[in-house]
């Protein structure tokens, strides 16, 4: 009976599903400067995704749906508060003037096809500034998509949805407008 219960749990294991590891993990490239020194201000991302998974793999009528490995709105936050810092900025999180960064769409929706897969990426992120003079609100989209052959790389939907989450920020970080709010 041992031997039995044994074996069924190894068959129930070799089954079982592998979950893929899948991160965001985005980086920042700024050009050296120091054009928020002085300014100050408390900093945080919040995720607002209607659903906490950043990859859906869709085959057939089966689709299954997984979050990254790794906590992306954390990485998202201290990537950014890292950049802010570079940038000459005093980021407390104690003072009024509140900015914060919104995560609305982070995701990879894959389409595996019996002889090709197509992956669909987006990304939307929204900047909100509160203090004593009012309030700004602006967003910041992208997407990306590819169709490639054979069953999907998952190595590759992580490069390309990084990548896409970097040019955002990129676009975001290097926009004046919300600069010119905090001051």
């Amino acid at each position: 009976m041992r031997y039995l219960w044994l074996i069924l749990v190894l068959v129930l294991v070799g089954c079982a599903t592998k979950v893929p590891s899948f991160m965001v993990v985005p980086q920042i490239f700024w050009p050296q400067n120091a054009e928020l020194q002085g300014a100050q201000f408390s900093f945080s991302v919040v995720d607002m995704r209607p659903r906490p998974q950043t990859l859906t793999i869709k085959q057939g009528s089966n689709e299954n749906h997984y979050r990254t490995s790794n906590d992306v709105r954390l990485q998202l936050e201290n990537t950014l508060t890292s950049a802010l810092r570079e940038k000459g900025a005093n980021v407390d999180s104690q003072h009024s003037v509140q900015f914060k960064i919104q995560i609305n769409q982070l995701q990879s929706n894959v389409l595996q096809r019996p002889i090709d897969h197509q992956v669909v990426n987006q990304v939307t992120l929204t900047v909100f500034i509160q203090s004593d003079n009012g309030t700004f609100s602006k967003s910041y989209a992208g997407d990306s998509n590819y169709t490639a052959p054979f069953k999907v790389d998952l190595a590759a939907v992580e490069r390309e949805l990084r990548i896409l989450t970097e040019q955002v920020l990129n676009q975001l970080l290097q926009d004046p407008t919300w600069k010119d709010a905090l001051n």
